[in-house]
């Protein structure tokens, strides 16, 4: 069971060149937990004192406001260390964060991926790596948000998507999830998926979309007709 679980922990990205003495160290550390679907493992504003470490599962990141609208900030398939930024900088969690599956996880104290952070130049890497890339992401977002129209945004998300899952594309809670994940209304995204249908640039199934013309569909969402 053990020679498992350190496989398991191994596979993490953040955790992956590790020796096999500091595994053990964060598996003492950090007690496994197995939680069902619709789990809250952490929520948005309270202190981050712990690292959540998916090892098998998925999590939805969401942002929800008081007046009861939901923004979804990430849809991630372990093995992953989710809301690292949060840890680093001894604040709040950034999102509340919600079991889609049954998910093994691990919640690891803070000052472990510090000590991490300190000691192994490898996490230290990685972590800059993965901030850097959302910075990069955030700007993204940001200029489309500021200036795309919905069937821009919907194809820039479905672009992305697809470089990860191929030309079928599962949509994150079916349109209305896609409308959470991209600020919009989920009659506004059926407008867009319609129109880029229409163009024959997708084909929109029951809680999917399969790309038909990828190289077009990039150009809609680099703003080219």
């Amino acid at each position: 069971m053990e020679a498992t679980e350190l496989s398991r922990l191994a596979a993490v990205p953040l955790f992956a060149g590790l020796d096999p003495e500091r595994l053990h160290h964060l598996l003492d550390r950090s007690p496994p937990r197995v939680v069902p679907a619709g789990t809250v493992l952490a929520v948005r504003g309270e202190p981050a004192g712990h690292l959540l470490v998916l090892e098998a599962g998925a999590l939805t990141a969401v942002h929800e406001t008081a007046d009861g609208r939901r923004l979804r900030l990430g849809e991630f398939t372990g093995p992953c260390a989710v809301d690292k930024s949060a840890v680093l900088d001894g604040g709040r969690h950034t999102a509340t964060w919600l079991a889609a599956t049954t998910v093994h996880c691990r919640m690891l104290p803070a000052p472990e991926l510090l000590r991490l952070v300190d000691d192994v130049p490898a996490v230290r890497r990685h972590v800059l790596a993965h901030l850097a890339r959302e910075l990069r992401h955030r700007q993204r977002d940001l200029v489309r948000t500021a200036f795309a129209d919905a069937p821009t945004r919907v194809a820039s998300w479905l672009v992305t998507a697809a470089a990860q899952t191929g030309r079928r594309v599962p949509l994150p809670g079916a349109q209305q999830g896609l409308a959470e994940t991209l600020g919009l209304t989920r009659v506004s995204v059926n407008r867009a998926l319609r129109t880029l249908a229409d163009a024959d640039l997708i084909r929109v199934e029951p809680g999917a979309v399969t790309v038909l013309a990828p190289e077009i569909l990039a150009r809609r969402a680099a703003g080219a007709d």
